[in-house]
Order: C-alpha cells, then structure tokens, then sequence
C-alpha cells in the first residue's frame, strides 16, 4: 500500500510539473517563445554566453540580370575577402542579396576572378564591400613596408637578384582598384632594381660618414715571411695540416694574389705588443697551430675571414688576440665610443663561458669582457656591461634581449665574430643573428668559424661578409681528428648498460670519460644508474639549472669527478684537455655530431679513444662511418660492413618497390598502389 501511494504521489508531480511548463510556455511573449524553440543543431536558441544562437529567416528571392559580373582582385587577397571559415563571403552574399563565386584557378597569375550574380543595386554593393576589404589590405602592407624601412643601416643587399621577392605589391593593387572592372588588363611597369640599389649604396655611404672613423690594417710583414718564395708557401701550408687558402665568392684565380703569406712564428705577428707575447709564454705555447699561422696575418690585415678546421684546432685564439688589438689601436678613445667593439657569437652557453675563460687567461691594456647568455643572472649582467666593456661574448637569444632593452648598442661593434656558425645555424639561430647584424656598422670586419660547410653557412657569409678570405684546415670533407683512436661495437638495447658498466671498470685513476647519450631523460637514467653502483660522476644537459650544468664541468675539469654523462649540448665548445675516452652510449643522429663528440678527446697534442655502440636503428649511419674510419685509417668491423651491406639492399629493394608500385603500367590494383613496406 505504501509503494502504491508513494508511485501515486511522484506521477501527480510529474503531472504537475509538466502543466507549469506548458502554462508559462503560453504566457511568454512570441520572440521569447522562439529563442527557447531549438532545433537538434542549437540553432534559435541562446548559445552557452547567452547570446543568440543562429535564426534563420526568409531571403529575398534573389534576382538575376543575364550573365554574372566578373571583378579582378590580386591573389594576396582572397583570404580577406572569403573570411575566416567563408564568414566575409557569406556576409556580402547576405547583405547585398547577391551570389559570389572566388574562381581560384588564376592564382598562379597573381589574379584571382570574383564573380557576382544579383540585380544591379546588389552588384554594385557587393562591388564596394568587396573594394574596402581589398583597400584595407592594402594600407597594412604600406605600413608594414614603412615600419621595415626604420632601421639603422637597412638590410644587406649585396648579390640580391635583379627582382622582385614580392608578387605583385601595393601599387600593383592600386592599379587593380582603380581601373575599371570591366577594363583589359594593362602591362604594370617594372621595377629598377639597379636604381634602388644604387640609391641604397648612396644611402649607406651618407649613414657611414656619420659614424667614427675606422681602422682595420694593422699589420707589417716580417722580414723573415717577405722572404718566402711561392713554393715554400706551398710546402709550409701541405706540411701543416694542408692549409688551403682562396677568396670564397672569388671570379677568378687573380683575385688571390693579394692573400698574405702564412706565418710561423709568434713574433712575426705580435714582436711590436710585448704584453701579448709575455702572455703567450705563460701559457706556454711553442708555435703558432695551423690555422693560427694563416688567419693572424689576414685578420690583422683587416680581412674578413672564414675559418674551417676541426675542433681544438685553436680557431679561439686564431679570432681572440686580433681582436684585443683591433679594439686597442681604434683612433677614439675607448671611453668615448659609446660601446663595446668586439662581438663574439656562440650557439650555446658552454661554448661562450668557454670562450670567456680564454679572453680571461690574456691580460691585455686593462680590456674588460662580459659573457651573456640565458640562463645567467640577467641583473649582473646589465651591471657588468653598464660599467663599461670593450669585449661582449653571447648567445643570440639573450643578446637580442639586452639589445631590445638598450643595455648593449651593437651600432658601435667594429670586430663581429660568429663562432661555430654551422651550429648556430642547425639551432636555429639565424633569424636572430639577422635581426642583430641589421643594427652593427657594415663596414665592420667579419670573422666566421665553423667545423663544416653547409649550404647555410655559405649563404650567410655572402649576405654579410665582404670579398671574404677562407681558411681550411685538413679538408672539407668530414672527418674525425686522427689522434683518436676510434672503436665500434654492434650490440643490442638491453646490452648497452652491461657494456658501459665494463667500461668505467677498466678506467684507470687518471682517465677521464664523457658518455654521450640522445635524450635528457636518458642521461639522467644512466647517472643514477651508475652513482647507484659506487661511480661518482656528474651529468649535464639543456634541462639542468645553469649553475648546475657549470659545476658539472667544473667536477670533471678538476678531478673531482671523472665521468660525465652528457647530451650534445656538450659537444662543442666544452675544452677539457685531459679527457681520454668520449663513448657513444646513444650514436648521434648525423655525423656532425658524431665528429664534434669525438673531437672532445685527443686535443691540444694529446691522444685519445672512443667507444661508439651501435644498434639495429643505426644501421643507416653505417655507411657513413665506415668512411670516417678510413679515412682516419682506423679499423672497421666485418660486422660494421654487413650491416651498411644489408641497409643498402634495403634501401635498393624498397625503392625498386615504390617504382613499380607508383609508376607506369595502366593503373592496375589501387590498393596494390598504395600499399606501405615497412
């Protein structure tokens, strides 16, 4: 009887409730009564913001006057004129009561065909609306233009092509809006690009009589190298380590008559600054290094240079020690110049604290260095460059910041270094190094080093470097330093671990390692692996705190430590002479790395091992290595070769699949046509 009453009691307010509904349903006016009727898409009702959904009501019959009206536009502006989602087309199709087509099959032309189809009064609006958008455009691209064109010696135009970059421009869309619609369409006049350019030239010249007065010549040949004929050059530059010398962007063998003559003696350069030779006693060099020999004598001539050689090679000292006398020997006094003269680049934090630590070791007139980089304490560092320095080494990123703030005015950089440029490049850096180099003098003298080069390196030394000398050391192509001696062993995954606990084993007390593994968390793993087991050692990478990462190095530097974990944030610019053994717990994804990791051990005269481990997925590096292992006259295991064999018969019968299945040969089986191998 209860359950009875209470099954009762709950359909009488059911009832109840549903009668209130209906009641306040008739009472609501009739635009309240549509709001709230919805249909299953959630059109005609309020949206979750209380606005009003979408409610749609009656068009007017659309009326046609014969055939649709045809309006040319440039291509740039199609996007503006559908909208986002076809929002601005749907807008001018209801507001005028016409119908658009965008004909997009001339876009290839520059020009984009509109066609409108409606009355007269509707054709005409749609016409207006359509011109606006167009105009608007219009007007942000002149503005755009004109807030590029605000800078301080405007952007590097040498060997730019005699046209334009841009389709069509902002006179080439007036010309569009102002003729009629129905008009042919005229020929648009060319620009001369010689006269912009030669009116840059002229621009530039009249910005540079602005600037202080610059000295880049500073040498005088010594008699000892006047006295050198053609073929002893020759056989100075082969016995040391090849050096090759020419002008990069050369036309012809004539323009490198006027290269200098190497040197072999610190004297030859520096016999007239005793302070730097005192210097380079202490620390105890005998002879200059190869590259040293040959880029001194051009640097102090006040060429640009490109410096190609392998790491630990001395390219630090080859860039350093000019520059200290470059920025002594300017006619203005050093207080009165505004800012700093000397800029050094570097693509990483290590590499420019490394680079620091050498300016330190060189006491030169009381110059003054600050080194900025993220990562560092960006209040010391303001203060360091605010009580005056001659010498700024950076990374791009934190460098632009402090030029945005107006703490460091590049305008006044005479000596612009780009260290390890090919790095800097693969870490994507080169927007940023642009965007500083538009604000340094043009008429400042440009060093570039780099370990390769690539195709990057090379367009970048065209943009910004005058009729540039390059130096190589050893040859372009690549290869690992000799006084290493390089093992690979083919192992599994799970077998890894195993081998490197074998290998910090077998470590005398006076060995130092650095293990080099392909991901941060990797690294980390493999630390705590081994300090679980009784091997104290330090790690490094990107994610690690910088104070962190410089105790690190400064562990393995002093002994402290003799194992460092580490990714290839550490395979540049980390100089520690006494490293005997680099491994590659994880083998680099291209060998550049695997050259630069290498390169850490087996410098500054020294010998030096790696250990490489490779697995199943490197298989396609094989190839690769085993010519740098003959080249270096190393050892290459009969089972390094199988596996190169074995990926070259991969490759070869995968692309002969992809042949047969995409070429010719009427069709065929779709599925069979677009199958996967794995």
């Amino acid at each position: 009887a209860k359950r009875k009453n209470w099954r009762t009691l709950r359909k009488n307010s059911l009832t109840l409730q549903l009668k209130d509904v209906i009641t306040l349903e008739t009472k609501l006016p009739f635009n309240r009564k549509r709001k709230m009727a919805g249909n299953w898409r959630g059109e005609g009702k309020q949206d979750f913001r209380g606005q009003p959904g979408r409610v749609f009501t009656a068009k007017r019959p659309m009326q046609h006057d014969g055939e649709p009206f045809r309006m040319e536009i440039q291509s740039g502006c199609t996007g503006r004129v559908i909208g986002r989602g076809g929002s601005k087309i749907r807008e001018i199709q209801d507001q005028c009561n016409v119908h658009l087509r965008v004909d997009k099959t001339t876009m290839d032309s520059g020009v984009v065909v509109v066609e409108i189809q409606g009355d007269a009064s509707g054709i005409d609006m749609a016409k207006r609306m359509i011109n606006d958008v167009v105009n608007e455009h219009s007007n942000q691209q002149e503005n755009g233009q004109r807030m590029r064109q605000d800078r301080n010696f405007g952007d590097n135009r040498r060997d730019r092509p005699q046209k334009s970059y841009y389709n069509g421009g902002s006179d080439r869309q007036a010309q569009f809006q102002d003729a009629p619609q129905n008009a042919p369409q005229q020929d648009f006049q060319l620009i001369d690009w010689n006269s912009v350019n030669e009116a840059q030239d002229k621009l530039q010249k009249e910005k540079l009589k602005t600037l202080p007065p610059l000295i880049k010549q500073f040498y005088e040949e010594h008699p000892e190298v006047s006295s050198l004929t053609s073929d002893q050059i020759i056989e100075f530059r082969k016995s040391n380590n090849n050096i090759m010398v020419d002008r990069t962007f050369a036309k012809d063998s004539s323009d490198n008559v006027d290269i200098p003559k190497p040197i072999f003696k610190f004297e030859h350069c520096f016999s007239a600054y005793p302070d730097i030779m005192e210097e380079i006693k202490k620390q105890g060099f005998e002879k200059p290094s190869p590259i040293q020999c040959q880029a001194w004598p051009i640097l102090m001539s006040g060429e640009d240079l490109i410096g190609i050689a392998q790491t630990g090679s001395g390219k630090t000292l080859a860039f350093l020690l000019p520059g200290m006398i470059h920025t002594e020997l300017q006619p203005i006094p050093r207080s009165e110049r505004g800012g700093p003269n000397v800029l050094v680049m570097a693509p990483t934090r290590e590499l420019a604290l490394q680079i620091r630590d050498e300016v330190a070791k060189y006491h030169f007139r009381g110059m003054k260095s600050v080194c900025v980089y993220g990562g560092g304490s960006t209040k010391e560092q303001i203060q360091t460059v605010e009580r005056g320095v001659e010498i700024v080494i950076a990374t791009p990123g934190r460098l632009n910041d402090l030029v945005a703030r107006g703490t460091i005015d590049v305008s006044s950089i005479t000596y612009l270094v780009l260290d390890e440029a090919d790095r800097m490049l693969d870490m994507g850096f080169e927007p940023q190094i642009r965007k500083i180099l538009l604000d340094v003098r043009p008429d400042r003298q440009t060093i570039m080093t780099s370990a390769t080069w690539p195709p990057g390196v090379r367009r970048l030394a065209q943009s910004y470097m005058n009729n540039p000398i390059q130096v190589y050391v050893g040859t372009l192509d690549l290869a690992a330093v000799h006084s290493v001696s390089q093992n690979v062993e083919i192992v599994d995954e799970n077998e890894k671990y195993d081998r490197i606990q074998q290998f910090v084993q077998d470590m005398t007390p006076k060995d130092k390692a650095i293990i080099f593994c392909g991901k941060k968390a990797r690294a980390d793993e493999l630390a705590s692996e081994l300090c679980m087991v009784g091997y104290n050692c330090q790690v490094i990478h990107g994610d690690r705190e910088q104070a962190d990462r410089e105790k690190a190095v400064q562990d393995i530097k002093s002994g402290y430590v003799r194992i460092l974990v580490a990714t290839d944030v550490a395979s540049r610019g980390l100089d520690i002479e006494d490293i005997t053994h680099v491994v590659n717990y994880d083998f680099p994804k291209n060998m550049e790395e695997y050259v630069h990791r290498v390169g850490r051990t087996g410098r500054a005269g020294r010998t030096g091992t790696s250990l490489s481990l490779l697995t199943r997925k490197d298989w396609g590096s094989a190839a690769e290595l085993i010519k740098i292992l003959e080249e270096a006259d190393q050892d290459v295991p009969d089972e390094l070769r199988s596996m190169a064999d074995r990926f070259s018969a991969m490759k070869e019968r995968r692309d002969n699949e992809r042949a047969a299945a995409f070429g010719g040969g009427g069709g065929g089986d779709r599925r069979s046509q677009g199958r996967r191998y794995n």
